[in-house]
């Protein structure tokens, strides 16, 4: 049987971060409790330890009160919160070409008119060819780093542009978080979204929402319900985070998360997959019969390489890669067909390689044999 090589880190982190999984057996063995819904001491030191997460992500990205880190059901749970608890119908929400459907979707659904930010072959966007009427623009969402092709974008200068406009900037940080240090209060961000699941290598289900003071204050929730807080009124509490934290928090992620973030350490894990980038690239060049859109500058995308195989199907490329070489990839349009569109990779999709701190040179120069083995056929 072939080891396996696992190369979907964009979709999920494997292996998860040290303590993971003992942390998470630890509150479902030993804990058990709910938060907020109990005076007894177990409670109360449950209270206490996600109180402690709460802190470490506000101080690892930049968020000057905890109070302001919102627990929520994923990445998309956030970018869902934050869109969705600002927009109404008509309004206009700009956008990059290069977003992913958790961002497409809620926009769509609510009935808002999108303008997208024009952009390079290789996803950069152009700010420098914005025309766009302002007075119309309620909200801008950006993610950060490409699901599809690793293409980082300048969410500075972007949030430069929108804040003498007074316009919120939402980070969907899915890809970038964990990657790439950040810190949304030097970037003006008005709200940044986390998964705990991929560049922090925690548990999956479980997302983080990050709201500056002053977009905190205007967005409405979204989700109703008990908090353990203010029961006796029938409105959600006016404080945070009790006001978008309706229903049970997912603890034992939670407590996966904790453990992750002790050993989180963005800087580190930037110069990793530069160095990785830069080796991926190196060895696919010169490989007949591939494409692969992004940047051709390893300091200018995360490790997210789609594969688009010319003359093999590229279904069965990933199949093959699987079957053949034990590699671990991903196939299709990634939940980001706005984003192949602008590749030039629509409709056929792509193979994604996708790397973490956890891949290792002999990995990489395997899964570039393999490409050359199959692209050759």
């Amino acid at each position: 049987m072939l080891p396996e090589i696992y190369m979907d880190n964009a979709a999920t982190s494997f292996p998860k971060a040290e303590g993971v999984s003992d942390a998470v057996k630890a509150y479902l063995d030993e804990v058990g409790v709910n938060v907020g819904r109990g005076s007894y001491a177990r409670c109360t030191d449950a209270g206490m330890t996600v109180l402690s997460v709460r802190e470490a992500v506000a101080e690892a990205f930049g968020c000057s009160d905890a109070r302001r880190v919102i627990f929520t059901a994923g990445c998309t749970g956030a970018v869902n919160a934050a869109i969705l608890g600002t927009v109404r119908e008509g309004d206009a929400v700009l956008i990059s070409s290069m977003e992913h459907n958790a961002v497409i979707r809620p926009l769509t659904e609510s009935g808002c008119r999108i303008v997208r930010i024009p952009a390079d072959p290789d996803g950069t966007m152009r700010l420098d060819q914005l025309d766009v009427d302002w007075e119309q623009i309620r909200l801008c969402v950006c993610t950060m780093a490409s699901n599809v092709s690793g293409t980082v974008q300048d969410v500075e200068g972007l949030s430069a542009i929108l804040k003498g406009r007074g316009i919120p900037l939402v980070i969907d940080a899915a890809q970038a978080a964990g990657h790439i240090p950040i810190d949304m209060e030097r970037l003006g961000a008005a709200a940044l979204c986390i998964p705990a699941h991929k560049g922090l290598r925690g548990p999956q289900g479980l997302g983080l929402l990050l709201l500056s003071e002053a977009f905190a204050k205007s967005l409405r929730p979204t989700v109703f319900g008990g908090t353990g807080s203010r029961s006796h009124s029938d409105r959600m509490p006016p404080f945070l985070p009790d006001r978008f934290e309706a229903g049970t928090l997912n603890l034992p992620a939670i407590y996966g998360l904790g453990a992750a973030m002790r050993s989180f350490d963005p800087e580190s894990c930037r110069v990793r997959e530069t160095e990785m980038n830069r080796r991926f690239q190196k060895g696919l060049s010169g490989i007949p019969n591939i494409r692969v859109p992004g940047p051709s500058d390893p300091k200018k995308r995360v490790g997210v390489f789609a594969v688009d195989f010319l003359t093999v199907d590229n279904a069965e490329a990933a199949a093959r890669l699987d079957r053949e070489f034990g590699i671990l990839t991903r196939c299709g349009l990634h939940c980001a067909p706005e984003a192949h569109k602008t590749l030039g990779t629509f409709p056929q999709g792509a193979v994604r390689f996708s790397f973490s701190i956890a891949t290792t040179d002999a990995q990489l120069d395997a899964a570039i044999a393999a490409i050359r083995a199959i692209a050759a056929e």
